[in-house]
């Protein structure tokens, strides 16, 4: 399964709040590493601990959502604000399953994003 396929099956259960789907997408053993740019960032593994992770994330920033974005050459997701401000990106690692995120939330290596997303 391409990689595309993998991410927007993962926005789609992230936009609907639908954990069956989320969990389908994931792999068992999938980990989560967070660069927050500070002492909160780490990694998190596990279907269900990721799935929790992810809710967080969600929990934290009820005014953003979730778009495709290209990450690092691949199709990733870029968390942001009604108002265009990128406030996390999401690169997405796997071939049939997600085996592994990378989530960026850290300010000063979203400035670029932020520089380049800034009209829209």
């Amino acid at each position: 399964m391409p990689s595309y396929d993998l991410t927007a099956r993962l926005r789609a259960a992230l936009d609907h709040g639908d954990d069956l789907a989320l969990v389908s997408v994931l792999h068992r053993d999938v980990s989560l590493v967070t660069d927050s740019g500070d002492e909160s960032g780490g990694e998190v593994s596990g279907r269900m601990r990721v799935v929790s992770a992810l809710h967080d994330l969600q929990t934290r920033h009820p005014d953003a959502g979730f778009f495709t974005a290209n990450v690092n050459g691949q199709t990733g997701l870029a968390l942001r604000r009604s108002g265009g401000e990128v406030i996390g990106v999401l690169s997405v690692e796997g071939a049939t399953a997600i085996a592994k995120l990378w989530l960026c939330t850290s300010p000063p290596k979203l400035a670029s994003w932020n520089r380049r997303h800034s009209t829209h």
